[in-house]
């Protein structure tokens, strides 16, 4: 069950028995789990009527699941990291036998960060007798429409394109982008309209934007904004080979910008053959045009081997990521 088909089934009142939020979306996780609260608890009587438990034992965690509902027709029993869902213990047979035996008047819900183990009997429990609710990253599409609601919600009006220059700028996940975007809708103040312009100036830069923006340095023959660039990641506490990698990935993506249009595909086929954003596909096809085939195999080359030659040991990584940027320079500086 994805998150869709859960937010569907709270809708039409169809929730019973056990669950297991799992996957990388906190945020959308813990806005499910509101949605679920909201409808099952009468207002009121929400304290009453849900309890929540982390790794608790086995009788604990029934006795929870056992109590009736006060003033309500189901309570709602929440347990968050059970070490027989993560890889950190295995539950008792008596918890895993629970699954085919939850009461019609309790909702129980697991909850863990990123994904379980699916290898764990408490796992396969859930996943016959109840429902396992995945929660992955947005589409592109998904995300640039939740944007554009949220700012909505706090009163502001944000264009599909500035949606998706956000995202590019800040990164896919939704718990920053709120951050960010409650940011941006306060530093409006009483303008109801964010622009590109708020973005650029406002929004904090993920890695990989801001090495899309040092590319787009080297590109322009800025050295010292490049430089600029490098230095800003490296206070921040990112390591070389880190961004050594992200510099790879994007001469990467330009090589395969390069052979795409060897091979005469057209410009939306690019887009949709690179596999990251729309706005970050049209940054890659703008970079790869300063660039012959045979340059960009080039800079893949310097950047790999700087990579191969950190890890192996014959280079240090201090200095090794400044001399590949200078490199790239000199190559940029021959056309």
């Amino acid at each position: 069950m994805d998150r869709k088909e859960f937010a569907q089934a709270v809708k039409d009142g169809k929730v019973r028995g056990a669950y297991l939020f799992e996957g990388p979306e906190e945020n959308l996780k813990a806005a499910a789990l509101a949605q679920l609260r909201k409808a099952l608890l009468p207002e009121g009587m929400e304290e009453l009527n849900e309890t929540v438990l982390d790794a608790p034992a086995t009788d604990a965690l029934i006795a929870a699941a056992e109590t009736l509902p006060f003033l309500a027709d189901k309570r709602l029993v929440v347990v968050r990291e059970h070490p027989a869902l993560t890889g950190r213990g295995e539950g008792d047979d008596r918890l895993k036998d629970y699954m085919a035996q939850v009461p019609d008047t309790v909702v129980l819900v697991f909850v863990v960060r990123g994904k379980a183990d699916a290898r764990k009997k408490l796992y396969t429990a859930i996943k016959k007798h109840g429902n396992i609710v995945s929660f992955n990253p947005l589409t592109d599409a998904e995300l640039n429409a939740w944007i554009v609601r949220v700012f909505a919600s706090l009163g502001k009006e944000c264009s599909l394109q500035t949606a998706s220059l956000l995202a590019f700028t800040v990164g896919g996940g939704t718990a920053l982008l709120r951050q960010e975007i409650e940011k941006l809708a306060a530093l409006a103040g009483e303008r109801n309209v964010i622009t590109d312009e708020d973005v650029r100036q406002v929004a904090t830069r993920s890695v990989e934007c801001t090495v899309f923006e040092m590319v787009d340095a080297v590109v322009a023959r800025q050295e010292g904004r490049a430089f600029g660039f490098l230095r800003d990641m490296l206070t921040s506490g990112e390591q070389r080979l880190g961004i050594l990698a992200m510099l790879l990935r994007q001469y990467r993506l330009l090589q395969h910008v390069k052979i795409m249009q060897y091979e005469k595909k057209s410009v939306q086929e690019i887009k949709s053959n690179l596999g990251v954003a729309p706005f970050a596909a049209e940054r890659c096809i703008r970079q790869a045009s300063a660039y012959t085939g045979g340059e960009v195999r080039q800079a893949v080359d310097i950047c790999l081997s700087t990579e191969m030659n950190v890890k192996s040991g014959k280079y240090n990584d201090e200095g090794a990521l400044e001399s590949a940027m200078l490199r790239l320079f000199a190559l940029r500086k021959k056309t």
